[in-house]
């Protein structure tokens, strides 16, 4: 789905045109003076919608996944000098699964009607028993043709971020949130020989800048979307982080949303140890089914 964050900009744009037609602007300020008098009134028109905002049932929002992704990860190993040692692709060649179904979970407290913080968490755990019919280099480990390995490739996601409203109404909403990703990652392989016994823990934390949106269709259904992308480079560390999720939500009652959606996660990490320099790409993609509870 190469296309859709060229969706999720589009309804970015369809919230501005929205919200401009309704005659909201919130990037610009009052034409009046700033006089005292215009103080009270802004706030308390701050105050009021605060109070609004408690009464809303909207203020929590807490939401369970069920997510049927498709994996792909390679990991390469390299010199110092770039030589490249090896490139294994997990699922081709340690036969670990290309597809895995896990939970995630997820929350968004909403602090002021334009500003809130949300944590995310998921975990996918996956490993396989296999018998080689090639000789495979694990980084500094050649695990010998014929000889029965356990691989594994672990990672845990905890994500918390700052989230802040910039056109908003009761038909359109548009936002830019800054969050970290804190990325545990658990990989390697074990011979049942015992002579190869190679494993590696990284926990990689990633920040994250992305835009959200979301349109009202009609009275109890909704089109959300967000897409967010970092980079960084440095001499001990690099990495990028890129994904995007669209999303078909009901709510039939004011407190249930019930979810569609599809959605795409792209890492690559790199850091040296001990001369050699460790490669991590990592992607998962797919549909997810959801409920969020609004209180």
């Amino acid at each position: 789905m190469p296309y859709l964050p060229l969706v999720l900009l589009l309804m970015a744009f369809v919230v501005c045109t929205h919200s401009h037609a309704s005659g909201i602007n919130y990037l610009t300020e009052p034409e009046s003076g700033d006089t005292v008098k215009d103080k009270e009134i802004k706030k308390s028109e701050r105050q009021a919608e605060r109070i609004a905002l408690r009464h809303s049932n909207n203020r929590f929002e807490i939401k369970t996944g069920f997510v049927y992704a498709f994996l792909n990860t390679d990991v390469s190993f390299e010199f110092d000098d770039n030589h490249l040692i090896s490139t294994l692709s997990l699922e081709d060649d340690l036969k670990l699964p290309s597809n895995s179904s896990f939970f995630t979970g997820s929350f968004i407290y909403r602090i002021t009607p334009r500003s809130g913080i949300y944590a995310h968490y998921y975990g996918i755990n996956r490993g396989e028993n296999f018998q080689t019919n090639k000789e495979i280099i694990f980084r500094d480990d050649t695990i010998q043709i014929n000889l029965d390995v356990k691989a594994y490739f672990n990672t845990q996601v905890i994500s918390a971020g700052y989230l802040l409203s910039v056109l908003q109404d009761p038909n359109a909403f548009l936002g830019f949130y800054f969050n970290l990703y804190l990325m545990f990652i658990e990989t390697g392989v074990k011979a049942d020989s015992g002579s190869i016994d190679a494993n590696y823990n990284l926990a990689v934390p990633m920040p994250n800048f992305g835009l959200v949106a979301s349109f009202k269709i009609n009275k109890w259904l909704y089109l959300n979307g967000n897409v967010g992308f970092f980079s960084l480079n440095t001499k001990t560390f690099g990495g990028s982080i890129s994904s995007y999720n669209l999303e078909v939500m009901a709510r039939p009652v004011h407190w249930l949303g019930i979810s569609l959606s599809y959605q795409e996660f792209d890492v690559r990490v790199q850091f040296p140890s001990d001369n050699v320099t460790t490669v991590v790409d990592y992607n998962f993609r797919g549909p997810s089914a959801g409920l969020s509870f609004y209180f």
